[in-house]
C-alpha cells in the first residue's frame, strides 16, 4: 500500500499513534499524524473560510479519508469525494460518503461542478508548473461557468526558517520554481514513496491562472502559519 494510505487506514482501524513521515531531499523532514486527517470539530480557521464560501454541487479532490466532505454534507451540499489512491475507497466508504471517485482528477471527466476544493495545499499535487497548467485547462471543463476553484498554498517567499530559504535559494539558482520540492515519504515499512510537491504564493499563481478561463482572488485577510494563503480561481 502507499504510505499515506496505509497510516490512515491503520489510523481508521484503530491505531491512534500511526503517522507518516515526509523527508525532503535536503534533509528536512516532519512527521504528520495520521489523526490530522480525521479532525472533524476543529477546522484550521482558512480551511473553515474556504468550507464557507462552497457553492453549488462540489468535487472534493484528493479527499483522503473525508473530513471535508463530511462537514459539507453535514452543511446540506452535494458532494463527490475523489481520490487517486485506490486503497482510499473502503475507508471513505466506511465513513459515511458514497459518492465516491477513484481516479487521477487529470483524467476525470464527463460532469461539471459549481467548486473544486483542495485543501491541505492541494493545488500541490499538479507536481510543478508545467502540471499546474494542464490541470487548469483540464479544470476548466470540471468547472460550471462562473464557477470556482477553491485552495490553499504556501508562499515560500515569506519565511525566516533559514532551512526553508536555503532550499528555496537552491531552488532559484538552479531554475526551478522557488516553492517546488522534491520528498520522500515512508510508513511503518511499507515501501518508500518518491513524489514532487509545489507550493505557490498567490501571485505567481495568478500569473500562472489569469486568462479569459479563469480570475484569482486572494483571500489576504485569512492567512495562518507559513504564510498560507486561501486563493479562489473564479471560471470565466
Amino acid at each position: 500500500m502507499n504510505p499515506f494510505s496505509c497510516a490512515l487506514s491503520d489510523f481508521h482501524a484503530g491505531n491512534r499513534d500511526a503517522a507518516f513521515t515526509i523527508h525532503r531531499d535536503d534533509g528536512f523532514q516532519q512527521r504528520v499524524p495520521a489523526a490530522t486527517f480525521f479532525e472533524a470539530e476543529h477546522f484550521p480557521s482558512l480551511e473553515l473560510r474556504a468550507l464557507d464560501e462552497c457553492r453549488g454541487n462540489l468535487l472534493d479532490v484528493g479527499c483522503a479519508a473525508g473530513r471535508h466532505s463530511l462537514e459539507l454534507l453535514r452543511r446540506g451540499h452535494v458532494v463527490t469525494s475523489l481520490d487517486v489512491l485506490a486503497e482510499m475507497e473502503g475507508l471513505m466508504r466506511a465513513r459515511g460518503l458514497t459518492d465516491v471517485v477513484i481516479v487521477d482528477v487529470s483524467k476525470f471527466s464527463g460532469k461539471r461542478f459549481y467548486t473544486l476544493l483542495m485543501l491541505v495545499n492541494g493545488i500541490g499535487m499538479t507536481s510543478g508548473i508545467d502540471g499546474l497548467k494542464q490541470f487548469l485547462r483540464h479544470a476548466h471543463d470540471l468547472v460550471s461557468p462562473g464557477g470556482q476553484i477553491l485552495c490553499d498554498s504556501i508562499d515560500v517567499s515569506i519565511t525566516d526558517d533559514p532551512r526553508h530559504v536555503a532550499y528555496r535559494e537552491r531552488n532559484l539558482e538552479s531554475g526551478r520554481p522557488a516553492g517546488q520540492q522534491s520528498f520522500t515519504m515512508e510508513y511503518d515499512g511499507e515501501e518508500p514513496v518518491a513524489f514532487e510537491w509545489l507550493h505557490m504564493g498567490f501571485k505567481s499563481l495568478a500569473r500562472l491562472a489569469s486568462s479569459p478561463a479563469w480570475h484569482p482572488r486572494s483571500d489576504g485577510k485569512r492567512k495562518c502559519s507559513r504564510s498560507k494563503t486561501m486563493v479562489t480561481i473564479f471560471a470565466g
